[in-house]
């Protein structure tokens, strides 16, 4: 039986508290779950939940303790499909940034990062160029420096004390 989004959230919540942090999660175990699907869901608790567990699917890609996401080479089911989270960050972005700007910040900066290291073309041969370009068009327009405060605001936003 899948799993509903509070069990997971609430599992997440759990792991996050213990680690104080996102380091090594069971991202495409028992947290598998299509986190963009509450990207703008009516409850502020799920919206913030949902972006963490973005920010903690990049943040595992760029400590590259493990990769999360669907490269179109294995099994599509199970693991995360990257072209459906950046379309719904992308949607909702003016949302985010005024609900939630801290993770907003945070999840911009691991997609910079990660382009810039990696390259979206290189690492994703199976999604459109063109969300590539949309994506460094929109969300990419001035530096971001990561520091311990602005990730602790993070977890702040999404009610998670990593203190």
């Amino acid at each position: 039986m899948e799993k509903s989004f509070n069990e997971v959230y609430d599992l997440l919540q759990e792991y996050i508290k213990e680690d104080s942090g996102m380091i090594d999660l069971g991202w495409c175990g028992e947290l598998l779950y299509p986190f963009y699907k509450h990207f703008n869901d009516n409850d502020i608790r799920y919206r913030a939940g949902s972006l963490i567990a973005f920010f903690g699917l990049l943040e595992e890609w760029e400590l590259e303790c493990g990769f999360p996401f669907c490269t179109g080479k294995f099994d599509i089911n199970k693991s995360h499909h990257f072209d459906k989270y950046i379309e719904e960050f992308l949607k909702y972005s003016s949302n985010i940034e005024e609900q939630l700007p801290h993770i907003n910040k945070v999840i911009i900066y691991f997609l910079m990062l990660l382009d810039k290291r990696d390259g979206f073309e290189n690492t994703f041969p199976n999604i459109n160029n063109e969300l590539f370009k949309i994506i460094r068009k929109q969300l990419f327009g001035s530096e971001i420096l990561l520091s311990d405060d602005l990730y602790i605001k993070a977890f702040r936003e999404a009610n998670i004390d990593i203190s």
